[in-house]
C-alpha cells in the first residue's frame, strides 16, 4: 500500500541523534537535527511502524511490549514469549523467535520540505502509569527564541510537508488488515454506509509532549498479491492486482474480529484533535 504523510502539527520532529549549529543573535547555537539519509530528509520507516504498532496494541489489545522499569501491567497482558500463541499485534509486527509480516519504508519527502528552527522547553520522562501512553493533538505554544537554560533547539519540519511511504504487508488476513488500517487512522463513516473517514491522527516522532508530530495517512495505491491465483508466477512478474483503494479498504474494515469494540471507541475518542487546546510549555 503506497501512502502520502500529511503533517497536521505545527512541526514534526524525527530527530537523528546528532547536532548541528546554526546562527542566532549574532551566535552559532546548537540544535537537534532532524533524520536524514544520504543528505535527504527521511522519516525512518522503523519509527512509522513503531508508532503504528502502539496503536494497533492498543485497538486489538494485545499485549503490553514495552514498559518503565517500574511499570507493571496485568499479567494478561505480558509480553508474548511462545510463539503458536501470539497476541494479535506481535503476529502482525513480530515478536522474539517471530519475524513480523508488515514493515514501512523509510519516508521521503514529496517535493520540496524546508526545515525550520523551534524552542521547546526541556522533556523528561512521563509519569509511572498502569495504562498505555499516548498523548493527543493540541495547539503548539511557541516559545521566544533567546537562549535559556532547561530549553532546547530542535530542526523541525512545518505543518502542511508531505511525505511518502509504502506499507508491505504478507500473508494478511482481512481481520488483521482491518486493525491495520484503523491504526493509520481509518475507519467506517458512522451514519453513512459505505464511506472512509479520517477518524484521528497519528503521532510519530519525537517531542510528542510538546504537541509536535500528528500526521495523517493517505492511501494512494493498493497492489495484493494472491496466492490463489492461478497464474502465480505471472502475478510475481507483474507486482499482483492493483485494487480499487475504497474498495479494498471497505472490505477490510467490515471484518472487527480482531478489534476490541470498547478500546476501538475509547482510543477514537480520545485520539481526536483539540485545535483550540493549547499544549502545556513545561513539564506535565
Amino acid at each position: 500500500m503506497e501512502l502520502e504523510i500529511e503533517v497536521l502539527s505545527d512541526y514534526l520532529y524525527v530527530g537523528s541523534g546528532n547536532f548541528d549549529l546554526f546562527p542566532l543573535q549574532r551566535q552559532d547555537h546548537a540544535r537537534y537535527t532532524i533524520a536524514r539519509r544520504n543528505g535527504e530528509l527521511v522519516i525512518p520507516g522503523t519509527g512509522i511502524k513503531g508508532a503504528v504498532r502502539s496503536v494497533v496494541e492498543a485497538i486489538s489489545n494485545s499485549c503490553v511490549r514495552l514498559s518503565a522499569r517500574r511499570e507493571r501491567g496485568p499479567g494478561s497482558h505480558r509480553p508474548c514469549s511462545d510463539p503458536s500463541r501470539l497476541c494479535p499485534a506481535c503476529r502482525l509486527f513480530g515478536t522474539t523467535g517471530y519475524r513480523g509480516r508488515a514493515h514501512f519504508s523509510d519516508a521521503v519527502p514529496v517535493g520540496d520540505v524546508e526545515t525550520t528552527t523551534i524552542k521547546i522547553a526541556d522533556l523528561w520522562p512521563p509519569r509511572v502509569t498502569r495504562e498505555r501512553k499516548f498523548y493527543q493533538t493540541k495547539a503548539f505554544q511557541p516559545q521566544d527564541m533567546r537562549p535559556q537554560k532547561n530549553y532546547r533547539f530542535l530542526e523541525v519540519v512545518p505543518k502542511g510537508a508531505h511525505f511518502k511511504t509504502t506499507l508491505f504487508f504478507e500473508n494478511a488476513t482481512t481481520a488483521e488488515m482491518g486493525v491495520l488500517v484503523r491504526a493509520l487512522g481509518l475507519a467506517l463513516h458512522p451514519e453513512k454506509e459505505g464511506s472512509v473517514v479520517y477518524a484521528f491522527p497519528i503521532k510519530i516522532g519525537g517531542a510528542k509532549p510538546r504537541c509536535l508530530g500528528s500526521v495523517r495517512f493517505h492511501p494512494k495505491r493498493i497492489q495484493v498479491l494472491s496466492v490463489t491465483s492461478e497464474n502465480l508466477f505471472r502475478s510475481l512478474l507483474t507486482g499482483g492486482d492493483s485494487q480499487g483503494i475504497k474498495t479494498q479498504l471497505l472490505e477490510w474494515l467490515a471484518d472487527t474480529s480482531s478489534l476490541d469494540q470498547e478500546a476501538w471507541a475509547e482510543f477514537r475518542e480520545k485520539a481526536k484533535p483539540q485545535a483550540d487546546a493549547p499544549c502545556p510549555k513545561e513539564v506535565y
